[in-house]
């Protein structure tokens, strides 16, 4: 009887260490800047929204919001990370807008007067477990079609980047009129050469323009594809590729988006200029622009009032 009393005793006082434990344990954590009851939810193509919960005395200067691609279980991915996002104290929600599809995990972390981060995860709390994934509909790599009326899908956006006005400025410049000299010798060199009437070439889209892209210079060039190059509205198409250029691109967007232009000038007669345009992006498409060059050059003709007088045709 002793004997069972004894072992009582010993349950009785090790379960009331482990609750107390707890309890305390517990405590320590609600005493502590800590957000809980995370929640994370999809809200649109390109949106996560995510809603917390702040215990009383939340005595944190702010919120920092922490993004990853995998779950965040240690303490130093918050260490060597940058948040996405650094709210306000009192904030209770917040939308991220995403560029890329795939599954994202969050984490919210405080931080102090002193800029320091209470750099504490616990699963469920202030930091999610189950991914929230974003994928494309079916149709968004639907290869795009010359039809007006195609339908298809935005996708992201991404911001854009600071204006660099006058890209190609220099097309703008008027050229150096060709001397009397210069055009007779020309004119002289062609003669009364025969040749046969030149055909205009088909209009030429880049492999990576047949294809929507998610995000980026890639998209906003292939609305504007979409819009007026494949329409063949190439007035309007000059018109809004020029204003694509006024700001700057990448390199690979630029050059095709050059290409773009002269040949819309190329449709549009002017000749020269769309010459100009095959020129300025011939080191980068050295066959392409080749093809291109000769079709202008056959169309474009030096201007009757700015030919010389030939001295055999005067009386």
């Amino acid at each position: 009887m002793r004997l069972i009393s004894m072992r009582f005793a010993r349950l009785f006082f090790l379960t009331f260490f482990l609750i107390g434990g707890n309890f305390l344990q517990a405590q320590k954590v609600t005493n502590r800047p800590v957000c809980t009851a995370i929640s994370a939810q999809k809200v649109g193509v390109n949106k996560i929204k995510l809603s917390w919960n702040l215990p009383e005395n939340f005595n944190a200067a702010s919120i920092a919001i922490f993004r990853s691609t995998s779950q965040i279980q240690q303490k130093s991915f918050i260490s060597a990370e940058k948040p996405v996002a650094e709210l306000p104290a009192h904030t209770t929600s917040y939308t991220d807008n995403l560029k890329h599809f795939g599954d994202y995990y969050y984490a919210l972390i405080a931080r102090d007067k002193n800029g320091n981060l209470f750099n504490m995860l616990l699963p469920t709390v202030n930091a999610t477990v189950k991914a929230v994934s974003l994928l494309p509909p079916d149709d968004y790599y639907e290869i795009a079609s010359n039809e007006p009326d195609e339908q298809y899908v935005p996708g992201f956006l991404r911001e854009l980047p600071l204006p660099y006005l006058d890209l190609i400025s220099d097309l703008d410049i008027k050229a150096t009129p060709m001397t009397s000299k210069a055009k007779k010798a020309g004119i002289e060199l062609a003669g009364n050469y025969a040749v046969k009437k030149p055909r205009l070439l088909n209009p030429y889209v880049f492999e990576e323009d047949m294809v929507l892209s998610p995000e980026g210079d890639d998209f906003f060039l292939f609305e504007s594809l979409k819009n007026y190059f494949i329409k063949k509205d190439y007035k309007g198409s000059v018109k809004d590729l020029r204003d694509f250029l006024a700001i700057t691109r990448e390199p690979y967007v630029t050059t095709r988006a050059v290409f773009y232009l002269a040949q819309s000038q190329y449709y549009c007669r002017n000749y020269r200029k769309a010459l100009e345009l095959f020129l300025f992006v011939e080191d980068e498409l050295p066959e392409l622009s080749k093809k291109w060059i000769d079709s202008t050059l056959d169309f474009y003709q030096i201007p009757k009032e700015e030919r010389p007088v030939n001295s055999s045709s005067r009386g």
